[in-house]
């Protein structure tokens, strides 16, 4: 019984990660590129210098900024609007995950400093590795993530030219 309500939560729970996972990458190579602006260059050169304390403090700070605007998504679609609260959720949402990944990059050796954070650190990458190594066992996966880079692919080869 056990086994058969774990496997579908572990799969749901590997499907969420790598998705955060690939929206993490996608969205961290367009911060990177907004970092070429010389205005966000002189901020993100701050941030990358601040102590430990200040980088924690500077890494969950995106989170706590967002919350309202979910909150807002929340209360659109309680109150009927539907497509316009959804919508302001994953913008919210990818907007975050954007702020997160880029921050993270530039405080990550100060954070890594923070001896609860290293571990948290740790443990998250531990079982993120554990997650690859469990789906790349099964054929069904791997054909999911062909297909999905040959369609990616096809999608820049498109966006390109243009």
């Amino acid at each position: 019984m056990k086994r058969l309500i774990l496997a579908p939560l572990t799969w749901l729970a590997a499907m969420f990660f790598l998705i955060e996972e690939f929206i993490w990458d996608q969205t961290a190579r367009l911060m990177a590129w907004l970092g070429t602006l010389p205005v966000v260059r002189a901020i993100e050169r701050h941030i990358a210098g601040l102590s430990p304390r200040w980088a924690v403090f500077a890494f969950l700070l995106p989170s706590s900024t967002l919350i309202p605007a979910k909150l807002i998504g929340l209360h659109a679609i309680a109150t009927g609007h539907w497509y316009f609260g959804a919508a302001i959720i994953v913008v919210a949402k990818l907007l975050g995950i954007a702020l997160f990944s880029r921050i993270f990059n530039l405080t990550r050796p100060a954070l890594m400093q923070v001896s609860w954070f290293a571990w948290l650190y740790n443990r998250v990458m531990y079982y993120r590795n554990l997650i690859h190594s469990y789906l790349d066992q099964w054929a069904a996966y791997q054909l999911v993530k062909q297909r999905i880079k040959s369609l990616i692919a096809r999608i820049k080869a498109i966006i390109r030219p243009v």
